[in-house]
C-alpha cells in the first residue's frame, strides 16, 4: 500500500523545519563565540605590536633616528549576522515525487568591522616621565613580588648608599664589586623570606624590614650594613631600613637609592644590538662603551633573513632585529623595560588627555 500524500509530507516539513531551527538556534550563541575567538586574538596583537614598537624605538635610537609610539586606546568591534533559509517541500503521489527529496538552503552571513582609537604618545608630560627616576614604589613592587630579584636590583639600581652601578664602563676601575655584594645579599636574605619592602599607606615611604634573620644570616646581616656605611647590629631582632630616592642615607640610618629612568633602559638595550657587518664602519649606528652589570648579558640580533625561533623581531633596513627566543637574559630585561614603559605612557596620556586622538574603522 502507497503512503498517503499526508504522511508522506510531514515527516519532510518535520525534518527541514528542525534544521532551520537548528540553524536560527546557532546565531543565538554569536556573542559569546565572537568572545571566545576575538579576545585572546586582539589581545595577542595588541601585546606583540606593543613589544614590535619597543624594539623599533631602541632600534631607533641606536641609529640616531626619531622614533615615535602609538597607543591602543581602544578597540571597538561590531559584529552582526544574517541569516536567511528557504524550504521547498513536495505534496502528493510518490509516483510525482522526483527523486522523492525535499530540497533546503540556508545561509549565514557573519560581519566583524573593528574601530580601533589611537593617541601619539609625545609632549612634556611623556618626556618629563620618561627621563625621571623611576620612583621607589615601583622598585619596592617589582622587587617583592618576583622570586628572584637580582636582576630587578641590578637593572633599576644606579646607585645605592653611595655604592654606583653604571650604565657603561668607561674604565675598568668603574666596576665596584660592592654593588654585586650589596645585591647578592640582598637576594639571599629575600628568598629566605627575611627580607621585606614594606610602605607606610600615611606618607607613602618605604622601607626595608629585615627580622627572623639570627642566627644563620646574622654574619651576612652585619655584612649588609657594613657595606651600605650603616652601624652593624646583631642585638636587634628586627631592623627597620627607610628607603629614600636619595644619594645618600646613612645619615637617616637608612638606604639612599638612584634609581635608572625607562629612558636609561632603553639605552642599555640599544647598545646591546649587534650592528650588521656591513655598517659597522659606516658611522650610521652609534658606538657604545663597554655595559655595566644590567647590560653585559645582553644581546638584540641582526640577520639578513627572518629568524625562525624569535621572541620579537622586526625588519629595518635591510636586516631583522630580534631576540632569540632562548635567550632569558634579554627576554626578562626587555619584558621589564617593556612593563615599566608602558607604565609611562599610561601616566603620560592621562596627564595629556588633550592629546588628538586616531580613530581608524576597519571593514571587510
Amino acid at each position: 500500500m502507497r503512503p498517503t500524500p499526508y504522511r508522506a509530507g510531514l515527516p519532510r516539513k518535520l525534518v527541514a523545519a528542525c534544521a532551520l531551527g537548528c540553524l536560527l538556534a546557532g546565531c543565538s550563541v554569536v556573542g559569546p563565540t565572537a568572545i571566545r575567538s576575538g579576545r585572546l586574538a586582539y589581545n595577542d596583537a595588541i601585546n606583540e605590536t606593543n613589544r614590535q614598537q619597543l624594539l623599533m624605538i631602541v632600534i631607533y635610537n641606536r641609529y640616531e633616528e626619531e622614533g615615535n609610539l602609538l597607543a591602543v586606546s581602544s578597540v571597538t568591534a561590531n559584529v552582526s549576522v544574517r541569516t536567511s533559509g528557504g524550504i521547498q517541500i513536495g505534496y502528493g503521489d510518490a509516483d510525482h515525487y522526483a527523486g522523492n527529496l525535499v530540497p533546503l538552503s540556508a545561509g549565514t552571513a557573519y560581519e566583524e568591522n573593528p574601530t580601533i582609537s589611537y593617541i601619539p604618545v609625545a609632549g612634556e608630560n611623556y618626556t618629563r616621565q620618561l627621563m625621571s627616576p623611576l620612583p621607589i614604589n615601583l622598585l619596592a613592587l617589582f622587587a617583592g613580588t618576583v622570586a628572584d630579584p637580582e636582576h630587578i636590583y641590578t637593572a633599576l639600581i644606579a646607585n645605592i648608599n653611595g655604592i654606583h652601578n653604571p650604565d657603561f664602563l668607561f674604565s675598568p676601575s668603574e666596576i665596584d664589586p660592592r654593588f654585586s655584594r650589596v645585591v647578592a645579599i640582598m637576594t639571599a636574605l629575600t628568598k629566605a623570606q627575611c627580607l621585606h619592602w614594606i610602605e607606610d599607606p600615611h606618607n607613602h615611604s618605604f622601607s626595608i624590614v629585615i627580622d627572623d634573620y639570627a642566627p644563620a644570616y646574622t654574619a651576612r646581616v652585619n655584612e649588609l650594613l657594613h657595606l651600605l656605611g650603616l652601624p652593624a647590629t646583631a642585638s636587634e631582632p628586627r631592623l627597620i631600613l627607610p628607603v629614600s630616592l636619595a644619594l645618600h642615607g646613612r645619615d637617616s640610618g637608612g638606604i639612599g637609592i638612584i634609581t635608572r629612568s625607562v629612558f636609561d633602559l632603553g639605552e642599555i638595550l640599544s647598545a646591546a644590538i649587534e650592528v650588521p657587518e656591513d655598517e659597522e664602519n659606516t658611522g650610521v649606528a652609534i658606538t657604545y662603551p663597554p655595559p655595566g652589570l644590567a647590560g653585559k648579558d645582553l644581546r638584540i640580533r641582526s640577520a639578513k633573513d627572518r629568524p625562525e625561533h624569535a621572541y620579537i623581531s622586526v625588519k629595518y633596513r635591510d636586516n631583522w632585529f630580534y631576540i632569540d627566543a632562548a635567550d632569558q637574559a634579554t627576554k626578562r630585561f626587555f619584558r621589564l623595560t617593556s612593563a615599566l614603559w608602558s607604565v609611562t605612557i599610561a601616566e603620560s596620556t592621562a596627564k595629556g588627555s588633550a592629546a588628538p586622538v586616531l580613530t581608524v574603522p576597519v571593514s571587510r
